[in-house]
């Protein structure tokens, strides 16, 4: 429900500046679960803090990667357990920040899996969580925590923060725009957007009602969500465009910019506590403000949308089929899970794998991207995802039989692409069949297919030390590929 609200509000304590604590790694805090009744009053409008301003040193974890599992994945446990991993993303520097959403910190892992947990400051109420995280162009990081109630803006070098308290509405996603402005979309009982830039921050009085999901669009513009449209945010926060969306596409949990510049959305019908989200779509909006919904399946969810420099919009599926998902805007894509991990958020590293956050296992775990072409799991009825073609594989000449002529080698090539080259391999002399097998190799490679022989072949070695024959390789997708070969013992 929507109550109307002054004509231009600011929503800031005049912007306290406060000191990060010394981060203390592996202890869990002993805050009680936060209840209806624990909630306080707001600070005034007016209120001015001012607090000591020190720099202090952190304490880094040393990395304690799992074992790589098939694939090179490798997960990195978050030292605080129980943490609530919420947003991971990255910064210019190539370092990844994400948040502790039950812990009241937030945390920083290098490429090489070296974590550093950040305690922030003290909560208005007891189990306040910490909702969002971004780090701008210029690597400070902004931090929506206290259940939405305060927004900090944090420099890593000094780890001084300079902090604005919010009254009602509470602050809920946070994303850089363009002009350094820092945009914060609010809810609870009044929905709305929070403009940034330096130190004021202002909630103009004909903003638009984002209710929660925010992004960036590649055509200068912020973009919202509000129920079942999304809006468009003018530049200076004081009004917006705001777009229906289908029935199939309304209330979408996740936004960002896509490979075709447009604005990409990701949506499902939520869960309870006795389903998982389900029913999942992604999609963008056209230059003629048409959408385009592309299905996932009914068992997916996607959510945590982030743009790839590889033409795709990547995401994690939260329902029952989770994983890591993309898909361009041609339809082509894959949902593929990544052991028994259940993603929350991911974000590109600079080391060009995957990085996503694990809420249920207090994990963050790096996935080399080509492990993510081709899809493992159900992801349910409906899906319009289009698997990726093969690259054309071709057969080396030669198939040479081993001594007790049972079985025979072929080199396979597959060409450049994204997935691996895999199908069978079929040995013809004429219309006679002397063997088959299976052949698999990553884009770029080459690798050995084995081949069974069968009697007729064995007949025909006997004979001759060279047969002449033909290869035929079919992929898994159905591409046909034939060659004249030697068949040799």
């Amino acid at each position: 429900m929507h109550h109307p609200r002054p004509l231009l509000r600011r929503l800031l304590t005049a912007g306290t500046a406060a000191v990060l604590t010394l981060p203390v790694v592996g202890v869990v805090t002993t805050a009680s679960p936060a209840h209806a009744d624990d909630r306080v009053e707001a600070p005034t409008t007016d209120l001015v803090r001012s607090v000591e301003v020190t720099t202090v040193t952190p304490r880094r974890v040393a990395p304690r990667a799992q074992r790589p599992s098939a694939g090179g994945v490798r997960a990195y446990p978050v030292p605080t357990s129980a943490a609530d991993l919420r947003r991971i993303t990255t910064a210019p520097d190539g370092s990844m920040w994400f948040a502790e959403g039950d812990k009241n910190k937030i945390g920083r892992i290098t490429t090489s899996g070296v974590i550093t947990e950040y305690n922030l400051f003290a909560q208005t109420s007891a189990g306040s969580t910490v909702k969002d995280i971004e780090v701008d162009v210029s690597g400070l990081v902004w931090v929506v925590w206290d259940s939405g109630w305060k927004i900090s803006r944090i420099n890593p070098a000094t780890l001084t923060a300079y902090t604005w308290s919010l009254t009602y509405p509470y602050g809920e996603e946070v994303r850089v725009g363009p002009g350094g402005a820092t945009w914060v979309t609010l809810s609870y009982d009044v929905d709305g957007i929070l403009r940034i830039v330096g130190d004021n921050a202002n909630w103009a009085a004909n903003a638009p009602e984002c209710d929660n999901a925010l992004g960036r669009g590649r055509d200068g513009f912020m973009w919202c969500q509000d129920f079942d449209k999304l809006i468009r945010v003018d530049a200076d926060g004081a009004g917006g465009a705001a777009l229906p969306l289908p029935s199939d596409a309304t209330y979408p949990y996740s936004v960002a910019t896509g490979p075709n510049n447009k604005i990409w959305f990701g949506r499902d019908t939520g869960g309870s506590m006795f389903s998982s989200p389900a029913w999942g779509n992604v999609g963008w909006i056209d230059n003629a403000n048409q959408a385009h919904v592309i299905r996932t399946g009914d068992r997916t969810a996607p959510r945590s949308l982030v743009t790839g420099r590889d033409g795709n919009v990547w995401f994690t599926s939260v329902g029952a089929a989770k994983g890591i998902g993309h898909v361009n805007a041609s339809g082509q894509g894959a949902i593929v899970q990544v052991g028994n991990y259940r993603p929350t958020s991911v974000t590109h590293g600079a080391d060009g794998a995957l990085w996503f956050t694990d809420s249920d296992n207090n994990a963050i775990v790096r996935v080399p991207r080509e492990n993510l072409w081709v899809t493992n799991v159900n992801v349910g009825g409906r899906s319009q995802l289009r698997p990726h073609p093969q690259p054309r594989a071709t057969a080396a000449k030669k198939v040479d039989a081993d001594k007790r002529r049972k079985k025979a080698t072929v080199a396979v090539t597959c060409g450049a692409g994204l997935v691996p080259c895999s199908g069978s391999v079929v040995v013809k002399l004429g219309r006679k069949t002397l063997g088959t097998g299976r052949y698999a190799a990553a884009p770029g490679r080459r690798a050995n297919a084995v081949v069974s022989l069968n009697a007729a072949a064995r007949t025909q070695l006997k004979r001759k030390a060279k047969v002449k024959v033909v290869l035929i390789l079919t992929s898994a997708t159905g591409q046909r590929v034939t060659r004249k070969a030697l068949l040799t013992r």
